[in-house]
């Protein structure tokens, strides 16, 4: 078998043809990459911009609306079904309706008291005291409740997904 023979005008062809490609594919591989670039910087200015605006309306310290129950927490962190762990607290009043007035100090009281350990038998006659963490966290949950959280991270508050309590 005979190979095709090449002809000198398809030869010819074929050279200004790749003469071509040569000289024009760094231009355009340089446009793409600069609209890649370009794209791609959009997108991250646009994913900035929206976590800087979920950033500011989450961690904006909110007052307390429902002033009924108070959560004090026994962890600083959310189960797996995204449920807090630990106990509502109320105080009750002469009318019938509680008002938490001072979350933190509820939630301080009920570490000392025991309530919020393991160990706590709610059964038992007594119990022994407990032991307050050093550092509670007022915050407020998406019902307006507060919510008390054991941590010295100022920002517990925005990594469980709760709102800062308006001081």
């Amino acid at each position: 078998m005979t190979p095709p023979e090449m002809r000198p005008d398809r030869a010819a062809a074929i050279r200004a043809m790749l003469i071509d490609h040569v000289r024009t594919e760094p231009v355009a591989q340089a446009k793409r990459r600069r609209r890649r670039v370009l794209g791609w910087s959009g997108v991250g200015v646009l994913a900035i911009g929206v976590a800087a605006t979920a950033g500011a309306v989450l961690l904006q310290p909110t007052a307390v609306s429902n002033t009924e129950v108070v959560l004090c927490m026994t962890e600083a962190e959310r189960g797996a079904d995204g449920s807090y762990p630990g106990s509502a607290a109320t105080i009750a009043s002469p009318s019938g309706a509680g008002r938490v007035a001072d979350a933190v100090g509820i939630c301080t009281l009920m570490w000392q008291q025991g309530v919020l350990d393991e160990a706590f038998d709610p059964t038992a006659a007594s119990n022994p005291p407990g032991r307050a963490p050093d550092e509670l966290r007022g915050c407020v949950m998406a019902d307006g409740s507060a919510a008390v959280v054991p941590s010295s991270n100022a920002s517990i508050c925005a990594a469980l997904g709760l709102a800062p309590l308006d001081d």
